[in-house]
């Protein structure tokens, strides 16, 4: 075995280019696979325990087909249906901000234009959903409370605030200073930052007193057909004026970061296929270029398990150096990409990402592919390799001409490949990081 893996050794350091590319093949496959497989479940597991935990989701929400405001008697209705397990109303108005609002400098661009201010029935609307703060952060409002408010801390990152400082709004009363008694954890979907308020202060600043726009409401059952009935027992009793809906879901990116691992995996055996045909053919050039060589082999006395030993470990010592290579570069693409990518996320849904994680299975699934497949790869032409008789020592060797213009064609293909290889992942990526 020591004789085989230094002829093989000897052999590939021989022959660079032709062992780059070889390898180079094995490296890109591994390394779309392994990159993939460290960046997706890192994002994945900062969307489980940043934004899928901090969703609040409910199960239906009710509002008026035109936009405006109703009377709460018909919080009272969808709250009769059985079914419902829990409603509550509120009363939801974006808040306009003048130009520089905040910052008070018109050569930078504001950070916040559009602030919902949200009014809430603090008895009913914590039986709905979740209201958490950030541990430490102040306190969550009590129905006594008069220009108070709970605010995301990705605002109060954006202005600069704390619990205690006053948070200024333009409303229909003036200009008002609310006082920051809380803060809830960044806000992780897309769209205006929310001001918390007592539902009757809510009223008071926007000038609808005695109103609500939303109804949200959670029900006692999973079944589709259940929550069907429900939802039509509810338009009966309200009337078509009123629309049904659900929030908008994180689990839509979270699905979407799914699927793209999906794809980008397929993406990597891709590789790793074109990987194979790479090889497949590099050891079958290899072979009948070196017939009179492995001829000389057997006629000296080597054994045709020795001959066939003799290209497994090229092709081991290729797949061992590219698997290698693949997941280091894998890796530090990872973290580059997470990296890059943290700051938009972040600024879009207040998602930190942290270091790529690796997982032991990872590791040996990887090495078993990368590896695997060149052993397999070049399989064949080991055993082709190991018919050859002693009788080719006595042939003359091919012409170096038509040699070197099917290593130039070989080097050719495989630099195209290569680069095929290496710019589809980047392609897919960039179109999901705009699907998110």
């Amino acid at each position: 075995m020591n004789i085989q893996f230094t002829l093989a050794s000897r052999y590939l350091w021989g022959r660079k280019l032709r062992t780059t590319l070889t390898t180079l093949a094995v490296v890109f496959g591994v390394l779309v696979i392994f990159m993939m497989n460290l960046l997706v479940p890192t994002m994945i597991k900062a969307f489980q325990a940043n934004m899928l935990a901090a969703s609040d989701q409910v199960d239906m929400t009710v509002s008026f087909r035109t936009g405006e405001s109703f009377e709460p008697a018909a919080l009272d209705q969808v709250a009769a249906v059985d079914g419902v397990r829990a409603a509550h109303g509120f009363l939801g108005r974006p808040l306009n901000l003048p130009a520089d609002f905040f910052d008070k400098d018109p050569n930078k661009a504001d950070r916040v234009s559009t602030i919902t201010l949200i009014g809430l029935d603090v008895t009913r609307a914590p039986t709905v959903r979740s209201y958490t703060l950030e541990p430490g952060q102040g306190r969550f409002l009590t129905p006594d409370d008069t220009h108070a408010a709970v605010i995301a801390a990705s605002l109060a990152d954006m202005l600069n605030l704390k619990v205690g400082d006053a948070l200024p709004l333009p409303t229909a009363q003036g200009l008002v200073q609310l006082t920051i008694v809380g803060l809830r954890p960044a806000r992780t979907l897309p769209g205006n930052e929310e001001v918390l308020v007592t539902l009757p202060e809510a009223q008071l600043l926007v000038n609808e007193p005695g109103r609500i726009n939303t109804i949200e409401a959670n029900l006692n059952t999973t079944d589709e057909t259940r929550r069907k009935e429900i939802e039509q027992a509810i338009q009966a009793r309200l009337g078509d004026n009123y629309v049904f809906g659900m929030l908008s879901n994180a689990t839509d990116v979270y699905g979407t970061i799914q699927a793209a691992q999906v794809g980008f995996n397929a993406f990597g055996f891709l590789a790793l296929f074109m990987g194979a045909f790479i090889i497949f053919n590099t050891f079958r050039t290899i072979v009948a270029e070196r017939r009179r060589d492995i001829g000389m082999l057997r006629a000296v006395g080597a054994s045709r398990r020795t001959i066939v030993g003799i290209i497994l470990a090229e092709s081991l010592v290729q797949g061992a150096i590219g698997t290698l290579a693949g997941m280091a570069l894998g890796y530090l693409l990872a973290a580059g990409g997470l990296a890059a990518l943290s700051p938009m996320m972040q600024q879009m849904v207040h998602l930190k990402f942290g270091w790529p994680l690796i997982s032991p299975s990872l590791v040996v699934v990887t090495v078993a592919l990368g590896m695997g497949v060149t052993l397999l790869a070049g399989l064949l032409p080991a055993i082709s390799a190991g018919r050859v008789t002693p009788l080719e020592a006595l042939r003359p060797s091919v012409a170096g001409v038509s040699y070197r213009r099917m290593i130039s064609v070989s080097a050719i293909l495989g630099i195209i490949l290569i680069a095929i290889a290496l710019l589809v992942p980047i392609l897919t990526m960039s179109a999901s990081v705009q699907a998110l």
